[in-house]
């Protein structure tokens, strides 16, 4: 009887294990199958599908006006040079000014020159008297533009020509020669006259002879 039993139970044993392998091949063969079936893949239509990566980079389109909400500085504008106050004024408050405030003669002498060009032409006269009285002679370039040029007014001029008859020789000669052979010179025969009362001669209209005996009488008269 105890071998019976024994032997029951390795049976039931043997039982079970089988069952188990069997149970084990249908999982497997099933596996298996399903692996050889794999059907294809359905893409969702909303699914973007990627591109391969371009061998060069796209070209740059440049920007055809400024992005919206960038505040850009405003285009440059052209400098242009302020005008002084002081040259707004009336040229009698001008005068004034540059007569009664401190600065060196030379630069007096430069505003009035200025002012003798804004001021009308009943009023020049008194400020070329004022002009000559602060112009030096290393600094006559301003009142030799005035004297020599033709369109200034006779009256102007021959305040300027008193003035040059005081001034050194080496600046009055070369000056009168300049205003003498201007055939457009309001003065230019009294500044003939004054050069032939210097060098005692008369070249007529011969500039060349003038300009080489004021040289001359220059050199002797150092």
């Amino acid at each position: 009887m105890h071998r019976i039993a024994k032997a029951g139970k390795t049976l039931a044993l043997l039982v079970i294990l089988a069952m188990v392998a069997i149970g084990a091949g249908l999982v497997i063969a099933r596996y298996m199958g399903d692996r050889d079936t794999v059907g294809p893949v359905v893409l969702n239509p909303e699914t973007p599908i990627p591109q391969p990566f371009p061998t060069e980079p796209p070209p740059v389109t440049p920007a055809k006006g400024p992005a919206r909400g960038l505040d850009l500085p405003p285009p440059s504008q052209a400098w242009t040079n302020p005008v002084d106050p002081a040259d707004s004024l009336p040229w009698e408050q001008r005068l004034d000014k540059i007569l009664l405030e401190g600065g060196e003669p030379n630069d007096k002498s430069d505003m009035l020159t200025n002012l003798m060009q804004a001021a009308p032409a009943e009023a020049q006269v008194e400020v070329a008297q004022h002009l000559i009285n602060m112009t030096q002679d290393d600094h006559y370039d301003g009142v030799a533009a005035l004297l020599t040029n033709a369109n200034t007014q006779a009256a102007v001029a021959t305040v300027l020509m008193n003035d040059l008859l005081n001034r050194h020789n080496n600046l009055k000669l070369p000056m009168l020669l300049a205003i003498a052979r201007n055939e457009d010179h309001p003065l230019k025969d009294q500044a003939r006259d004054m050069l032939e009362l210097f060098l005692q001669a008369d070249y007529t209209n011969n500039w060349d002879q003038w300009a080489g005996a004021v040289d001359a009488w220059l050199q002797q008269n150092q």
